[in-house]
């Protein structure tokens, strides 16, 4: 029998923003917990994350807003990084307001703050921007961006109390005795566990393979430049996401330059994220954005990084509880649209993980 490394109530695969945000509510329930990740702690695709927090999701879906609340007062102790409150502003066709509307009425009936702008009112409102009159835009005041990193960072000090960290170690398989999970086994040898949650992203497909369970999962390809426009203005944007093109827009850091990105129909890549950008991938990004922000036509790129995200079969993500084999569940496929959500994500996880051990 492999000699076991770790032992806790739950083995949660996955340091990212969705595996860290669960393990934090564990431990607020009083269970202890074993983070395994092969690369650490959000060194995948959280730490590459544009960090856009908003409450207005085009899917209908309650958890961003959710999110949203737990960011804006840090955490649920209050020590994780201040929301930048830039505000959001999503755009969407002019033939999907009424259901746009929908949505932001379900917000207001949330408590949270958010108006629907015509084509007219978005050029008043943002005249840096270059918008055609067939889109609709839905704004909010109270929401922006966060450093990725530092959000995840914080959601570990607050799990500090109650979690082993093994990092560089990767999970191999899910562990079995009878009917139930018992631990997962890992290249530093066997953690224990009474339950499981896969949350490794694509990584997770073959984890959940080895007793069974199928997942279906793609490493999408992700790319984002940061722009430095040469002239002034325009730097009081907000966070912009056009679910028309797929492309998303915030401020960077400091100063007027802009952070970018365009969804990718590049799947089946590397899990791996590099500090850099290719000049095929600049230029497709640059030819979306400009025609949102025309500083971008001719703005240099000084910085940027080539990553990835995970790519559900039906691009919905989801938290599983699996009957068989009892004490699995699984929390993956958002489409890169994870760090949003994962404070909701993992308050609902821990719930089910608590009923899963019993």
């Amino acid at each position: 029998m492999t000699e076991a490394v770790a032992s806790a109530d739950v083995a949660v695969v996955g340091c990212g923003v969705v595996g860290l945000a669960t393990a934090e509510r564990l431990v607020a329930r009083n269970l202890s917990v074993v983070l395994i990740d092969g690369v650490g702690v959000a060194a995948g695709a959280s730490g590459a994350s544009g960090g856009l927090v908003r409450a207005f999701d085009p899917a209908g879906g309650s958890w961003a807003a959710r999110g949203l609340e737990i960011y804006l007062r840090r955490g649920w102790r209050g020590r994780w990084p201040r929301v930048r409150e830039r505000g959001s502003l999503v755009l969407v066709a002019a033939d999907d307001a009424e259901r746009a509307a929908e949505g932001v009425d379900r917000l207001h009936e949330a408590g949270h703050s958010a108006e629907i702008l015509s084509a007219p009112d978005l050029h008043a409102r943002f005249p840096g921007l270059s918008l055609p009159a067939d889109l609709v835009g839905v704004y909010e005041d109270r929401a922006g961006w966060l450093p990725a990193r530092d959000v995840t960072a914080a959601m570990l000090r607050d799990a500090a109390s109650g979690t082993i960290t093994l990092e560089a170690v990767r999970a191999t398989a899910v562990v079995t005795s009878g009917s139930r999970v018992a631990g997962v086994e890992t290249t530093a040898g066997r953690v224990t566990a009474r339950a499981v949650l896969l949350a490794a992203g694509a990584g997770s497909t073959a984890l959940a393979a080895t007793v069974g369970v199928g997942l279906p999962l793609w490493n999408r390809a992700v790319s984002y430049c940061v722009f430095q426009p040469r002239g002034t203005g325009g730097g009081d944007l907000p966070v912009v996401v056009d679910t028309t093109t797929g492309s998303w827009m915030r401020p960077w850091d400091s100063g007027t330059a802009v952070l970018a990105g365009v969804a990718s129909a590049m799947c089946d890549v590397p899990a791996s994220v590099k500090p850099w950008v290719s000049v095929a991938e600049e230029r497709r990004v640059r030819e979306v954005v400009r025609h949102r922000d025309l500083r971008l036509i001719d703005a240099d790129v000084v910085g940027g990084l080539t990553a990835y995200d995970a790519l559900a079969s039906d691009r919905r993500g989801a938290v599983t509880a699996w009957p068989e084999p009892a004490g699995l569940l699984t929390a993956t496929g958002w489409n890169g649209g994870g760090f949003k959500l994962a404070p909701a994500i993992g308050a609902h996880a821990a719930t089910l993980v608590r009923a899963a051990i019993g």
